[in-house]
């Protein structure tokens, strides 16, 4: 793997920590979705999580702040990461945000 593409894929990886997969293109530009990558240049790679990042030990997770998760909850697609990020959370302002972006995922589904 070109080393650009790998440095591209880690950045876009820890903005996004529930993403398992993206697709960069020979530009380095990476997209979450491999629709946009393909509209964008059709010569797009595909990257695993696991290609590029070392998974964590066993009970060496690193917690983000508040903060971070409140401005990535925006972006989250599904329902299924919502429930991942949602899972043994207390803090208060990160489940209003997980609450708020359920109701706008629900809401676009009907």
């Amino acid at each position: 793997m070109n080393p650009e593409i790998k440095k591209a894929a880690i950045a876009v990886f820890e903005q996004y920590p529930t993403a398992k997969e993206l697709f960069i293109t020979p530009d380095e530009q990476a997209f979450l979705k491999e629709d946009r990558a393909r509209m964008h240049n059709k010569d797009y790679q595909t990257v695993k999580r696991s290609d590029v990042i070392e998974a964590p030990k066993e009970g060496s997770a690193v917690k983000k702040t508040a903060a971070e998760l409140i401005e990535f909850i925006p972006t989250v697609e599904t329902l299924e990461e919502l429930a991942t990020l949602e899972t043994g959370e207390k803090r208060a302002t990160v489940l209003a945000a997980i609450a708020t972006r359920k109701e706008e995922l629900t809401s676009n589904q009907d």
